[in-house]
């Protein structure tokens, strides 16, 4: 597929040249972790490219297509819009419904996250419970009557917060199946106290038999662009089923078939441990840096392709650095070979070796080189995640700032960032960690208030 081919399959898209750009660079704010490497290099301005100029100047939604291949150079990138754009289709998304569908997924990641470092810190259930009936109560406002992705996701969220905030205040749960319906019967027995060793191992082996039903979708499985928004509600139904409302256990990386296995392992170990049975090993992640991380496709949306929000992978391919690039694929290699060994040896050394190979991708000048160093940056963050390094982690997923060019393609691009920054400090400072998922709510609440202000303006 030609360049122009691509652009033209790109469907209702927005003319860049008549939008009224704003600016409004909103940079990271709150406690970020001091970085002991030069920051990267300020992105180079993309060279124009005079087979194009004539050609719209277009991006937005991916009609028909599951992976267009992505220009090297697109006359769309050389705008910097700095900000909010008051186009949904510059967001990928056919209405503003679509976009805030996205945008219910955000907070439905952070409130969540919220509510278990509310448990955590000193509220205990009563404070979770709290949490998840007010994000209910976000999610319904949230949610359109025209059905598709755009209801179904947020009534999904919706529904499993008030699910969760029941089961913490111990309400009565009417119809609830599933991984979510074990997960409620063990919090009843444990609130009644008739959790016998009986009852653990029959709660035990329904889960067994819930899990051996599921049939979890491959999330690079999607025809099209309609086909992945399908998907996207089916991993959002099994991720909200399987997700533990008192602890964060999703992944670093894609909510897949394997991360979804750990979720229910990790509710088996927790029926054998309050039925005094023996537990089942934790099978243990192992960090490895790989090539189809570092070089493979990152999504818009980083929560999912970082820190486990359901969703199907990268739509779209490169012309130029893909891995099907024989001279770039080793370099992917090496770049892997290096990073693997500094991780071993000196976890720390990471930061500065995606420093440099950051820099020396953004020196190659073209606009699609942004996807190249997003990705090697958020493989970075997983694999340090995974490791327990989460403070280094920390410092990679600064690089990401200021935001600049595709970055605000991306819908509350800088409220995700701040999102993942929380989960990381999750794991060793917890009230840090809330004071940055409040802060990353009050960016998307911003964002939103755009949202809604860009379509009451075209009524």
């Amino acid at each position: 597929m030609t360049r122009g081919q691509w652009l033209a399959a790109i469907g209702a898209a927005v003319a860049m040249s008549a939008v009224l750009w704003r600016s409004i660079n909103r940079p990271a704010s709150g406690p970020a972790p001091a970085v002991t490497a030069p920051s990267a290099p300020a992105p180079a301005p993309e060279p124009a490219d005079r087979t194009t100029q004539n050609r719209p100047e277009v991006v937005g939604v991916q009609s028909g297509v599951q992976h267009p291949p992505i220009p090297a150079n697109s006359p769309a990138w050389r705008h910097d819009p700095g900000g909010f754009v008051p186009d949904h289709n510059f967001y990928g998304e056919r209405s503003w419904d679509g976009v805030r569908m996205r945008v219910a997924g955000h907070i439905a990641v952070m409130e969540r996250d919220r509510a278990r470092l509310a448990a955590q810190l000193s509220g205990g259930r009563a404070a979770a419970a709290a949490v998840y009936r007010s994000l209910a109560a976000d999610l319904d406002a949230l949610i359109p009557p025209t059905g598709g992705p755009e209801t179904k996701i947020p009534t999904l969220a919706r529904d499993a917060a008030r699910r969760d905030a029941a089961l913490l205040e111990g309400s009565p749960i009417a119809d609830v199946g599933g991984v979510a319906g074990i997960r409620a019967a063990l919090h009843r027995h444990t609130r009644q106290g008739s959790l016998t060793p009986e009852i653990g191992a029959q709660l035990r082996s329904d889960l067994a038999a819930v899990a051996a039903s599921v049939d979890f979708p491959s999330i690079d499985a999607f025809a099209d662009f309609d086909d992945r928004h399908a998907m996207r509600v089916r991993l959002w139904a099994l991720y909200l089923d399987a997700v533990d409302p008192l602890e964060i256990t999703e992944p670093w990386g894609y909510f897949d078939s394997a991360a979804h296995r750990r979720m229910i392992a990790d509710l088996d170990r927790q029926i054998a441990r309050a039925a005094g049975l023996s537990e089942s090993p934790e099978e243990p992640r192992r960090p490895q840096f790989t090539v189809e991380g570092l070089g493979g496709m990152p999504t818009g949306d980083s929560l999912i392709d970082v820190a486990g929000q359901p969703g199907p992978k990268a739509i779209g391919t490169l012309e130029k650095l893909s891995l099907d690039d024989p001279a770039h694929r080793q370099w992917v290699e090496d770049t892997a070979f290096v990073l693997n060994a500094k991780l071993r040896e000196n976890p720390g050394g990471v930061l500065a070796i995606v420093h440099t190979r950051a820099a020396h991708l953004d020196g190659m000048g073209h606009g699609s080189r942004y996807y190249n160093i997003k990705q090697l940056r958020n493989e970075a963050v997983r694999q340090l995640a995974v490791a327990g390094h989460h403070s280094v982690a920390r410092q990679v997923l600064q690089m990401n700032f200021p935001l600049h060019h595709q970055d605000w393609e991306c819908p509350n691009r800088e409220g995700i960032l701040i999102a993942i920054d929380a989960r990381l400090l999750a794991a060793t400072a917890p009230a840090q960690a809330r004071d940055r998922v409040v802060r990353a709510r009050a960016v998307t609440d911003a964002f939103l208030a755009e949202v809604n202000s860009a379509e009451a303006a075209t009524r």
